[in-house]
């Protein structure tokens, strides 16, 4: 529909089910980027924790849960598709 990036809100370490990564995947190679974010109540989301986020260019939300990396994937947006300068941009924010 147009989406320049999706922020899932996963359990737990921003966990991705085996039976999302399809529909993950054809997201992405129409340049959608990925931001994995947890709805519990505390904790970050690590790089290559839970899923391989080097091998799908998954950006980590790190500590941000999903409304607040919702804002800072709409700003970085505005400057690169990047994943990963994106998730430097997360790092940072």
């Amino acid at each position: 529909a147009g989406a320049k990036g999706i922020i899932h809100a996963g359990t737990g370490n921003g966990s991705i089910g085996k039976a999302e990564y399809p529909a993950v995947e054809a997201a992405q190679k129409k340049g959608v980027v990925i931001v994995r974010t947890s709805r519990v109540g505390n904790g970050i989301i690590a790089r290559n924790g839970e899923a391989n986020d080097d091998k799908y260019n998954f950006v980590a939300g790190d500590n941000l849960n999903p409304q607040k990396a919702r804002i800072l994937l709409m700003l970085a947006l505005t400057k690169t598709n990047d994943p990963k300068l994106i998730q430097d941009m997360f790092w940072t924010y």
